[in-house]
């Protein structure tokens, strides 16, 4: 999905800028042996790799007032391109196609009013279907457009908090980076942690008004939910342990000493987990300037390969588990791969019988073929939900990158 293991929002503006020069031609024979015998092993088609013109996308910066914010034609004026179009059912949200112009170039990115993010990212944040009173968990946050996009629909109204979770913290460095750019942090935390162990629930306070309200309480240390009904006491409270008193790397004022609130979980969580990024092409082709050498320690690492998929399911389980009962939790990767994407599906709602799949809204309006689910060894039923509720884009047939969608929501158990 999202490209977490890149450190800069900018240098990927500025690849995309790059590959708009080049010939629509690439030799994929150029693809590591290694690479291609992954592609084979999970029956994808090199030939994603030999599209290089992919489209970029922008986003309004919402918490600039609308008005001061460039429209349609001033952005083709300013791109020197008729080729940039409002993507449907994404407000402020706009497509470019190749233009010798860049980004980084234009008023409106000097200006903070636009900022760079991939369709897939846009579409996993609006699955969520954030309200402006909602406390969000993004769980592998780097390198922070989403978090941007988060920031924008929470707006300035509401209660609403964001808390982005990463292991680097030179990856959370380049969020906090973006969120001072933007100037959109009001409501934004970040902590350096393992998001499979994090346990830090929502904001007790925003500033001096307190946010606490009964519901859900925090995951007992097996990571199994608990219910506070209004029969129930709170639970009591337990030793200060070195999680429970974990600073965040960095957070806004309103949320600088905001502790935890001891009964509340998360509203929504959004699980845009580490993958082999197999889908994003971008990801893969820059290495041809890199070299395939860094290719091959950084994406072909055996022990990585064989702990990815534990990896994803690591953090699917633990954002479930800080999630409140009849909250959305959103799963995507960048992956093509089945194992990755329509295996840890089944295998998620085969362990947790209270995960509902959701339809994912906007796949049908965004004008882009999607790609058939991909069948595996599991329950009819489970199949055919997977079938008619997850979102596989293919670049050969989207002219995407290649990204999974799962849409969950948590009933009582």
């Amino acid at each position: 999905m999202a490209i977490n293991d890149d450190d800069n929002l900018q240098e990927l503006e500025g690849l995309a800028d790059q590959l708009d020069d080049k010939s629509p031609s690439f030799d994929i024979n150029q693809l590591p042996k290694s690479f291609q015998t992954f592609l084979k092993d999970n029956a994808i088609d090199p030939q994603i790799y030999s599209i290089v013109r992919l489209p970029r996308y922008i986003r309004w910066n919402t918490h600039i007032p609308e008005p001061q914010l460039p429209t349609l034609a001033q952005l083709k004026q300013q791109l020197h391109t008729d080729d940039v179009w409002q993507v449907p059912g994404l407000t402020g949200f706009f497509g470019i196609g190749p233009t010798s112009t860049r980004l980084v170039d234009i008023p409106a990115y000097k200006d903070k009013k636009v900022f760079g993010i991939d369709l897939s990212s846009a579409v996993a944040v609006e699955a969520l279907e954030i309200d402006k009173d909602d406390h969000l968990l993004d769980v592998c946050c780097a390198p922070g457009a989403k978090l941007c996009m988060m920031a924008n629909l929470l707006g300035h109204q509401g209660t609403g908090t964001a808390t982005g979770v990463d292991i680097a913290a030179h990856r959370l460095a380049t969020c906090r980076s973006l969120i001072r750019k933007y100037k959109i942090g009001q409501r934004i935390r970040l902590y350096e942690a393992d998001a499979t162990t994090f346990s830090l629930t929502a904001p007790l306070r925003l500033g001096a008004k307190t946010l606490s309200k009964k519901g859900d309480s925090p995951p007992a240390d097996d990571h199994s939910d608990s219910r506070n009904t209004d029969d129930q006491p709170p639970p009591a409270k337990k030793p200060k342990t070195e999680q429970a008193v974990q600073k965040p790397f960095w957070a806004s004022r309103l949320l600088r000493t905001s502790g935890n609130d001891p009964v509340r979980l998360y509203d929504k969580v959004l699980v845009d987990a580490e993958c082999t990024h197999d889908g994003s092409i971008s990801h893969i082709l820059k290495y041809e300037k890199w070299g395939w050498d860094a290719f091959e320690s950084n994406f072909m690492d055996t022990h990585r390969l064989n702990t990815i998929c534990e990896l994803q399911r690591n953090l699917m389980k633990q954002g479930w588990a800080m999630l409140r009962t009849g909250g959305i939790m959103v799963y995507s990767t960048c992956s093509l791969t089945i194992k990755q994407n329509e295996e840890n599906v089944a295998w998620f709602l085969t362990e947790h019988p209270e995960a509902h799949l959701e339809p994912v809204p906007l796949s049908s309006q965004l004008g882009i073929r999607l790609a058939e689910i991909k069948k595996v060894q599991t329950t009819g039923a489970i199949q055919d939900l997977m079938n008619q509720h997850c979102v596989r884009f293919d670049p050969l047939l989207s002219n995407t990158s290649g990204f999974f969608l799962a849409k969950f929501t948590k009933s009582a158990k």
